[in-house]
């Protein structure tokens, strides 16, 4: 009996120290809820930025609170109006164009277009329509909106764009999460700031960080150079699924390649094969199908000697986020020229 209430007790003071530790935490990071501003809609989007935010989150390996705008047609927007006469620049994707965890002139898509005004006679304006979580199917949605609207397209594709790509009728359609990922996902639910905190300090290591990321299981082939045979059927829905779109957006539409977390580390640990797999890969598709494609991974992850996203979320730092979309302009400006003077 004694034993019994001995074992009871010690769960009771391990219960009650892990609740004081989440407690202290909260109160000295002061984290806020995620950026939730949203509007439902019907079509395969499911869901879109809502008009009108004004929305500012504190994360918790963020010194500065970040402030989130949009306008009245949920564009993400700054606090500076532009000016209207400039040609549109659209730029899609997902998290990573939205700029989550950045202020608005830190993004990559203002950032891109700054420094081409900055260089070229002919101004520019962004319009960002970035999405926070869109996969591939919802960014091609956003961009088959814009089949009437004037303007080039810019497509920020991650890698994590076509983790929920598969094919119904393929042996190869069994892209169930790992362990690692559903511990994740639960802990994620649960929203407690001490995990999250003391995760991110073990995920500094980047030994450690790069063994628990391969071991994701199917979502992690696309750090193989040999292509695993699920990223490889991945590969070809995509690949497809960019070929049907109709020919007018096709010749407006630019892709650049942005890295995850994992792909820098990779570099930066001399594993270059591995590391610009994907890149590889999607350069290929895009040489292929005759798309125009951006890939500066390699020169971000080599000549950048700092650290470049967020060591838990995962996301791009604010200062990283800015040096990628001056890393794209000049190519975004020689594309841009060409592809005006054809007059698409």
């Amino acid at each position: 009996m004694k034993k019994r209430y001995f074992i009871i007790y010690n769960i009771l003071i391990i219960f009650l120290f892990f609740i004081s530790i989440e407690f202290l935490l909260r109160i000295y990071f002061n984290q806020t809820e995620k950026f939730s501003c949203y509007l439902k809609t019907d079509d395969i989007r499911k869901y879109t930025n809502d008009s009108n935010c004004n929305f500012e989150e504190k994360y918790f390996e963020k010194k500065d609170n970040t402030i989130y705008l949009t306008n009245k047609k949920g564009e993400r927007v700054g606090k500076k109006r532009q000016i209207n006469q400039k040609e549109k620049i659209f730029f899609v994707g997902d998290s990573f164009t939205f700029g989550y965890l950045s202020n608005y002139n830190f993004t990559y898509p203002f950032n891109a277009i700054q420094k081409i005004n900055n260089i070229g006679k002919k101004k520019f304006k962004e319009i960002n329509l970035g999405v926070n979580g869109y996969q591939i199917d919802q960014v091609l949605g956003s961009i088959n909106e814009l089949k009437k609207a004037k303007g080039l397209i810019v497509y920020g594709l991650t890698p994590n764009d076509l983790f929920d790509i598969n094919n119904s009728k393929s042996e190869v359609n069994n892209d169930n999460y790992g362990l690692i990922d559903r511990i994740r996902i639960i802990l994620s639910k649960l929203n407690l700031v001490s995990v999250q905190y003391f995760s991110s300090i073990i995920l500094k290591n980047q030994k450690i960080y790069i063994k628990i990321y391969k071991n994701r299981g199917p979502k992690s082939g696309y750090l193989d150079k040999n292509g695993s045979l699920l990223w490889q059927e991945k590969y070809k829905i995509f690949e497809n699924k960019i070929s049907m779109l109709p020919k007018e957006i096709k010749d407006r539409l630019i892709i650049v390649i942005i890295p995850q977390q994992i792909q820098i580390k990779l570099l930066r640990n001399n594993q270059l094969e591995d590391g610009i797999a994907f890149d590889r890969k999607i350069l290929s598709i895009c040489n292929k199908i005759k798309i125009e494609c951006i890939s500066k991974t390699l020169e971000l992850a080599i000549n950048q000697n700092y650290n470049t996203h967020f060591t838990l979320d995962g996301h791009f730092l604010p200062e990283t986020n800015k040096k990628y979309g001056e890393l794209i302009s000049k190519d975004l400006y020689t594309i841009f020229n060409k592809k005006l003077t054809d007059e698409y």
